[in-house]
């Protein structure tokens, strides 16, 4: 049993990597190898936990079912440049500090739903074209499969979807919101019956519709981004508290 839910793991982790590459070359976003290096580390732990998830199922014990969690984390943002119709220039997205708050709830047995808000200060910059400093905030709700161990160490991985917020700094520019969706993998280390150490990789796909054109000043805009897929990855490390 417990090596068909191996199987069954590491068959997930190859097709998720599989749709990554496929979904970026499709965009011309081009090969994510930076996000690579930080997206498979994370998403192996999850494959040998696998075992852990099978103990855990056939354990009478549950947890408690009225547990809430609150987690702040710190980390990096890292990011695939993005095109622009207007010039067919690619427009160059910095890598920055990324900061985000979750709240996690029971769900069910080995499983919690979800909301997390994360921010981080981009530039978005082309050459002899626009510098703009831009807010991109994420606002998802989704949920976790938990991978618990005997040990003070578990994993998880989870999905989610929600709203891109893109709001550029000062008031010169318009704001815009656009649908997003997200998938993520996670470590957790317990130190007490309240508090534990989380670090969490998650890769965030905007979808850019038809007519999104963003940084627009009195309907003249400086990025057409439409039919294409804006993508994040984030790699944050904080501290959970359990209530």
């Amino acid at each position: 049993m417990l090596a068909c839910f191996r199987l069954a793991l590491q068959l997930y982790l190859f097709l998720l990597k599989s749709v990554i590459n496929d979904v970026l070359q499709y965009f011309n976003i081009g090969t994510p190898m930076k996000m690579y290096q930080y997206i498979m580390p994370t998403l192996l732990l999850s494959a040998f936990s696998l075992p852990a998830l099978a103990e855990s199922l056939s354990n009478e014990t549950v947890s408690s079912n009225n547990y809430v969690t609150v987690t702040g984390y710190l980390g990096a943002r890292l990011d695939q440049d993005i095109k622009n119709d207007y010039s067919g220039q690619d427009v160059d997205i910095s890598s920055e500090l990324a900061q985000a708050v979750s709240l996690g709830w029971y769900y069910a047995k080995n499983a919690e739903g979800e909301l997390i808000f994360s921010n981080s200060k981009q530039n978005f910059s082309s050459p002899n074209d626009f510098d703009v400093d831009v807010y991109v905030q994420y606002l998802h709700v989704g949920g976790r499969i938990l991978f618990r161990t005997n040990s003070p160490f578990s994993s998880s991985i989870g999905l989610g979807m929600g709203a891109t917020h893109f709001n550029p700094s000062g008031s010169r520019y318009d704001a815009k919101f656009a649908f997003s969706g997200s998938i993520s993998a996670g470590i957790r280390y317990q130190l007490s019956e309240q508090f534990a150490l989380r670090s969490d990789l998650r890769v965030y796909g905007t979808f850019l519709e038809n007519s999104d054109e963003l940084f627009c000043d009195n309907g003249s805009c400086l990025l057409d981004a439409s039919d294409h897929l804006y993508v994040d990855a984030e790699l944050l490390a904080g501290i959970e508290y359990k209530f």
